[in-house]
C-alpha cells in the first residue's frame, strides 16, 4: 500500500461520502475504497444511511428553525442563569476561582483575568470536550473545503479569518465549525496529527483588541495558550505536554496577525 493510501482516515471517508472533496482527495480516497473492499463496503453503508435519512427528514431542511432553538438565544438563557447563580452563590465561585489559581502559568492567573479573556478560555475548553472526542462529525466543513471554511467563517465572525497551516508541527487541518459565545458567534478549527492527537484553535472577534502575549492555562487534563491580536482572540487547547502546545500556538499565532 502506497504512503498516500495509508494516510487515508476516518474522517476523509466521512468527507467523501457527504460529497466534500474534490480533486486529488477525492481521487486518492477512491484509490483507496477500490483497493480495500471492507471500507468500501462501510463506506456503501452510510451512503445508504444517509440516503435513508434524507427520505425521513430531508423536507425539514427547508423549514425555518424554531425561536426556542436559536443558538444565541439558548446563550442568553444559559447566560442569565448562570449570572443569577453567580449572585447567589458568589462565596462560593471565589473559592472555585481560587482553587483554579493554582493551575495558571506563572503571573497568568484566573482570579486576575479580565471577563472577556475569563470567557474566552472558558468557551475554548468546553467546545474541545465535546467536540475533540466526536467521532463521526467532529467538525461542520472539513479540511477538503477549506476555503469555503475560510470564506464563512469569516463573514460569520465579520473579520478575516486566519486558517493556519500547522503541517510544520505534525498537524492536519480537520475541519471547523460556527459556535455561539457570550459575545456572539465563535470558531473553532480542527486539527489531528498522526498519532489521533487533536488540538482546537477557538477564535472570537473583538473590538479595538489590544496585542497581548501567550498565556497559559491548565485544567484537568486539558491546556491552552492562549492571545489577543488586533481584531481577534485565540486560544489553543490541547490534551499535550506544554511545550508541545506552545510550539504549536506559536505557529498558529504567526499566521494570525
Amino acid at each position: 500500500m502506497s504512503r498516500e493510501m495509508q494516510e487515508i482516515r476516518e474522517h476523509e471517508l466521512h468527507a467523501y461520502v457527504d460529497g466534500a472533496l474534490d480533486g486529488h482527495a477525492r481521487a486518492a480516497v477512491e484509490t483507496y475504497l477500490a483497493e480495500n473492499p471492507n471500507a468500501a463496503e462501510e463506506v456503501a453503508g452510510w451512503r445508504r444511511q444517509n440516503e435513508t435519512l434524507r427520505a425521513l427528514y430531508g423536507h425539514f431542511a427547508n423549514e425555518p428553525a424554531p425561536p426556542r432553538l436559536s443558538a444565541y438565544r439558548i446563550q442568553r438563557e444559559s447566560a442569565a442563569r448562570a449570572l443569577q447563580w453567580q449572585r447567589m452563590a458568589a462565596a462560593a465561585v471565589l473559592l472555585v476561582a481560587a482553587g483554579m489559581a493554582a493551575g495558571w502559568y506563572g503571573r497568568d492567573r484566573l482570579a486576575t483575568q479580565a471577563p472577556a479573556q475569563a470567557s474566552l478560555v472558558d468557551g475554548a475548553m468546553e467546545a474541545h470536550r465535546i467536540y475533540s472526542r466526536e467521532v463521526a462529525h467532529p467538525v461542520e466543513v472539513w479540511a477538503g473545503e477549506k476555503d469555503h471554511l475560510k470564506t464563512w467563517l469569516s463573514k460569520r465572525l465579520d473579520r478575516s479569518l486566519p486558517v493556519p497551516d500547522l503541517e510544520a508541527a505534525g498537524l492536519a487541518l480537520v475541519g471547523g465549525r460556527l459556535l455561539p459565545s457570550a459575545n456572539g458567534p465563535a470558531a473553532q478549527l480542527m486539527y489531528e496529527d498522526d498519532a489521533g492527537h487533536r488540538v482546537t484553535l477557538y477564535i472570537i472577534p473583538v473590538d479595538e483588541g489590544q496585542e497581548s502575549s501567550f498565556q497559559f492555562v491548565r485544567r484537568d487534563r486539558l491546556e491552552a495558550f492562549f492571545w489577543t491580536d488586533e481584531a481577534l482572540s485565540c486560544a489553543l487547547v490541547g490534551e499535550l505536554p506544554r511545550e508541545r502546545l506552545h510550539e504549536i500556538a506559536t505557529l498558529a499565532y504567526k499566521q494570525s496577525g
